[in-house]
């Protein structure tokens, strides 16, 4: 039934989405402690709308390396994607996700200003080419994490 594959792949991509977005603040924090930032907070939802972010108070630090901890930590996790045959189907999603992710951060560090939208575009390529894919598989009946059983549950 379409039903069930499209419910799952949606519920998939709020997982990942919502896995990634913690460890991508998480990777900021723990880079900032690991480097002597004083205090530490991430906040993945705020009432304002301003989005996710990573707050800390460091004393003559780069913070370079806090900017791209982001994505090394995602895109290790990503990384371990590709170990489970079910999941290497979510790598190309979870890769672009990381890539939007840490767009932002990546032009700060930088100090390039114009890297945010290649960044970005490239991340929703990456991210849209997992979802073809991922589609893809499904429709073939070859990738099936059955995340939602709702023929169990009617039955």
């Amino acid at each position: 039934m379409w039903h069930r594959e499209i419910l799952s792949i949606a519920l998939m991509n709020l997982i990942l989405f919502f896995a990634l977005l913690a460890v991508h603040e998480i990777g900021h924090s723990a880079a900032g402690m690991l480097l002597g930032c004083k205090y530490e907070k991430f906040v993945l939802i705020d009432s304002n709308l301003i989005g996710p972010y990573t707050e800390m108070y460091c004393s003559n630090i780069d913070s370079t390396l806090i900017f791209i901890s982001g994505l090394l930590i995602t895109a290790s996790f990503s990384a371990m994607l590709l170990l489970g045959a079910p999941t290497r189907n979510l790598f190309l999603t979870s890769i672009g996700l990381s890539i939007i992710f840490s767009s932002m951060d990546m032009s700060i560090a930088s100090n390039i200003q114009q890297l945010l939208y290649p960044m970005a575009s490239m991340g929703f390529m990456v991210t849209a080419a997992g979802e073809y894919f991922m589609a893809s598989n499904y429709a073939k009946n070859s990738f099936n994490l059955d995340l939602l059983d709702i023929e169990a549950e009617f039955s």
